[in-house]
């Protein structure tokens, strides 16, 4: 974490990219064991890469009107997703 913290202000995109890579990780393992998650697990998924490339837009089009929204709500959504891993 603290090495997550220190890289965040140099690499942002680095440090989400190992954040998403864990997160999925820990989620694909989780709905192969649950059946029930795969749904969420897909969308959780989906949303990611939405997000993932949203976010390398963001820092090419800068001046591109709703593309950081956009990131964030793609972002609401993977979180949001995050909920069935608790239920």
């Amino acid at each position: 974490m603290a090495a997550s913290a220190l890289l965040l202000p140099v690499q942002p995109l680095m440090v989400s990219a190992v954040h998403t890579g864990m997160m999925e990780v820990a989620f694909a393992k989780r709905a192969l064991k649950y059946p029930e998650l795969r749904m969420a697990h897909n969308v959780h998924k989906m949303s990611s890469l939405l997000g993932g490339v949203l976010f390398i837009a963001d820092d090419v089009f800068p001046r591109t009107p709703f593309i950081h929204a956009a990131w964030h709500l793609a972002a609401a959504v993977g979180v949001g997703t995050c909920n069935k891993l608790l239920e």
